[in-house]
């Protein structure tokens, strides 16, 4: 990525499939260390260093190309933010295959979407929605990468992020965490409060402890580099670490997808292709009856009543019944790839890869 202290980018739409042109992947020009001068500059509050642990991670995109995700694991990476789009004009070619891989792999993994403020709020987040549906157990609250001002006055990009925000949590349960730099948050958002709720994924490139703005006094996630080496990946690969223990990691994620996490007790799910945390409930495929999660067994269930969560089989008009999770079926209303969640519908599915927003296909019905 380059080295800018306040990128250029740009507002315009870009036709679906086509690379907008600009490096709109995360810290696009976010993590200088310096100030309008080219001077290092303490900034609005002190260096924050972390409470204790970190944890290691990545943030990635289609410039990472083909990932070994096995090995990204192997070496040290515990958690992967994968970019879904760039707005609604440039949908990551990769997105499906990263998502798949990161879970396959036992990672934690998280969503991140280049925010384009000039472009159709409720569009992008509805992308990020059908993507997430009810986000599984080891998936991070979705991210919005604010990094482009599509040359809009701090209080109207302020008011489009709230706005991306609020219609995320509404449609996921979860608190976004916003993605920004310093600078940019400060003078061109106008440093809100509003979201002192929401975790800080900060980008600050330097070998000291990241420099922070308002309303944040703590970070969650920081983006240190843009230039690290990873196994697995080629090229430069953006670093990450988290705010704390893997533990506390799994904790924030809703619980591990890859079992373990803070002492919790998991069962692995056939239907699901996961290790489920405690209470969870699974219409399981083999017999389409209700199981829970109780002291690492599945324990039958008359209903799902009081279930911490549950996945559920989907209706399907197409097929005129429902199916299990992860079945993956294109309906003849409009050709569309959808995956069974356990909750919805979702899209994007890979039909060639047979994977999608649940992982990979347990069933495919094409037309």
């Amino acid at each position: 990525m380059r080295k800018l202290l306040f990128v250029t980018l740009l507002s315009a739409s870009c036709a679906v499939g086509g690379d907008p042109g600009d490096n709109a992947k995360a810290g696009a020009g976010l993590g200088s260390d310096v100030d309008s001068t080219g001077s290092p500059e303490v900034g609005i509050l002190a260096r924050v260093c972390a409470a204790g642990t970190t944890t290691s991670g990545v943030d990635v995109s289609y410039y990472n190309g083909t990932i070994d995700w096995a090995r990204v694991k192997a070496a040290g990476n515990e958690f992967a933010f994968i970019r879904i789009s760039d707005g609604t004009g440039f949908r990551d070619p990769q997105f499906t295959a990263n998502w798949a891989g990161a879970r396959a792999a036992g990672m934690v993994r998280g969503i991140y979407q280049f925010f384009r403020p000039t472009q159709d709020v409720a569009a992008q987040a509805d992308m990020v929605i059908a993507a997430v549906g009810t986000p599984a157990p080891g998936d991070l609250p979705p991210v919005i990468d604010v990094e482009a001002t599509g040359s809009l006055s701090p209080a109207t990009l302020a008011s489009k992020v709230r706005a991306w925000v609020d219609r995320v949590k509404a449609g996921t349960g979860l608190d976004p965490i916003v993605y920004t730099g310093k600078y940019f948050w400060r003078d061109q958002v106008g440093g809100p409060t509003s979201f002192a709720g929401n975790a800080l994924w900060i980008a600050q490139y330097t070998s000291l402890c990241p420099d922070l703005t308002a309303p944040w006094d703590t970070w969650a996630f920081w983006q240190y580099s843009e230039s690290g080496k990873v196994a697995g990946m080629s090229g430069a690969v953006d670093l990450d670490r988290f705010n704390g223990s893997l533990d506390e990691l799994r904790a924030l994620a809703g619980g591990s997808g890859t079992g373990g996490g803070g002492g919790a007790t998991t069962c692995s799910s056939a239907t699901m292709a996961a290790d489920l945390p405690e209470g969870v409930c699974v219409q399981a495929a083999s017999d389409q009856k209700w199981y829970q999660c109780e002291a690492g067994s599945w324990i039958q269930q008359a209903s799902t009543t009081g279930c911490s969560r549950t996945y559920a089989w989907c209706q399907s008009a197409t097929l005129g019944r429902a199916v299990p999770p992860r079945t993956c079926v294109q309906p003849a209303s409009d050709r569309v790839w959808y995956q069974c969640n356990g909750t919805i519908w979702a899209t994007p599915v890979d039909a060639a890869a047979a994977t999608g927003p649940a992982g990979a296909c347990a069933h495919e019905y094409p037309l």
